[in-house]
């Protein structure tokens, strides 16, 4: 009896060290749906998902979509999604609490690891009081993981990454031509009354920034956005928010972003200059590139090559107002972005 318990325990060892290897080796974690949900498989066209982000695992050929809420998705074709799937592991004694409300997360790989970041807000906390208005404790926090599918844990302790004096919002990455990596983000128009879009480089090991942030551009440099001020007045929309990168087919440099006409969420387009780099300077296109309730822009490339726009669209659906991930085919062209097609499943 004894020797059979003890090769039982030695057996148990065994699968344990193997489990852990595997998991060292970048072996895919299983995914887990949220919360014990029931797996599901929905179309594209009455999903309700806001702030899509997609990356691609290219070794399975599987598209995995997140967005606000936290969760991630999968599917071969875009059109159909199987999930919602957990992929974070939150660090209740972190800032953000055990119960925080999660927007605009984004998944990168980088150096073979792959970097969750998102938003997380605190209401609880209340960090500064403008124009009547409590402004929580919201900023934008970095996780890591091996594998594409997580799990995804914290990349540094306690302390937030980002400023805990100023709410922050829909950070994004980056890295220049040193290999050098960077968070942009947008300081929330709710303490400022004119968002910016703001870039911070990070330590070697992300787990700090470096310096101060360095404005890219504010909202009251777009000359075709609208809203009122704080007094009621007619004025330029301060929201500008959603961020996101990408390089234009000259290789210079362009920046999607998201802010109002006049209650309507509309998506801009700004450029470098020739030559520039990440500090600009930044020029905002004279018109929205994308108007009709749509916002919060990312591109990506699909499996046979095609340049991708993924927005949400605030709609109604079955009489309450939603959000639905929508897909665009873009072109770069002579160095300005335009776009092509919507896709229609």
């Amino acid at each position: 009896m004894r020797k059979f318990c003890q090769y039982i325990l030695l057996l148990i060892a065994i699968v344990a060290f193997a489990a852990c290897t595997s998991q060292q080796k970048g072996e895919k974690w299983e995914l887990r749906t949220v919360d014990g949900q029931p797996e599901r498989t929905v179309s594209i066209d009455t999903m309700q998902l806001r702030d899509p982000f997609v990356i691609l695992d290219k070794n399975e050929k599987v598209y995995y979509m997140t967005g606000t809420g936290g969760a991630v998705w999968k599917s071969k074709d875009l059109s159909l999604w199987t999930g919602p799937y957990n992929i974070l592991q939150l660090d209740t004694t972190m800032w953000m609490g055990s119960n925080p409300v999660i927007w605009a997360p984004e998944i990168h790989e980088f150096n073979k690891k792959f970097y969750y970041m998102a938003t997380f807000t605190r209401p609880e906390i209340i960090i500064d009081k403008v124009a009547g208005r409590d402004i929580p404790r919201r900023s934008c926090q970095l996780f890591v993981s091996d594998n594409l599918t997580g799990p995804y844990k914290p990349l540094v302790d306690e302390r937030p990454l980002l400023r805990a004096d100023q709410p922050s919002l829909d950070a994004t990455f980056c890295n220049d031509e040193y290999g050098a990596g960077y968070i942009i983000y947008s300081h929330e128009w709710i303490q400022n009354w004119d968002g910016t879009v703001q870039i911070i480089r990070l330590t070697d090991d992300f787990c700090r920034q470096m310096g101060e942030p360095y404005v890219m551009f504010t909202a009251s440099q777009n000359p075709w956005s609208s809203g009122v001020d704080s007094l009621g007045q007619k004025s330029f929309c301060p929201v500008m928010d959603g961020p996101f990168l990408f390089d234009t087919e000259g290789g210079e440099l362009g920046m999607l972003f998201s802010t109002y006409i006049d209650g309507e969420y509309s998506v801009g387009v700004a450029y470098t200059e020739k030559n520039h780099g990440l500090n600009g300077p930044w020029h905002i296109e004279p018109e929205p590139l994308l108007r009709d309730n749509n916002g919060h822009p990312m591109m990506f490339n699909d499996f046979d090559g095609t340049l991708v726009m993924a927005v949400h669209k605030d709609t109604v659906m079955n009489g309450k107002r939603t959000s639905v991930p929508r897909f665009i085919e873009m072109d770069r062209q002579f160095d300005k972005l335009k776009i092509k097609r919507y896709y229609k499943f």
